[in-house]
């Protein structure tokens, strides 16, 4: 029995991919321009690739990118083994930021609005 106002698990879960992207804060325009117009369109063809969410602190040079998945398999998978078009928009914004490494973390996604 359901309790009211309590919502019950739901069994199709997603997974959340968090990204952090530090960058000199001269170069947010550029950030913001891969990250829009080549990561976000390369996402849009990766399998289980459910939507994203780019928060961003401007004064302290860093972004963190909220990928949503279908599978926790999916996420994993989508920094690992992607397609082309997405493997190389992050290594273009590799390059863009000076690293040669992304922290990137899975989370379950519990509850949603």
């Amino acid at each position: 029995m359901r309790t009211p106002g309590v919502a019950p698990h739901d069994v199709h879960a997603m997974y959340a991919q968090l990204i952090e992207l530090p960058f000199e804060p001269n170069r947010l325009d550029e950030v913001e321009c891969l990250v829009q117009c080549e990561l976000l369109p390369a996402l849009r063809g990766e399998p289980g690739f459910s939507g994203a969410t780019e928060l961003l602190d401007q004064g302290g040079g860093k972004a963190l990118l909220v990928l949503l998945w279908e599978t926790e398999f999916e996420a994993h998978r989508a920094s690992l083994a992607g397609s082309a078009p997405f493997q190389l928009a992050f290594a273009t914004i590799l390059q863009a930021v000076g690293s040669d490494r992304l922290a990137a973390t899975v989370w379950e996604v519990r509850a949603r609005a």
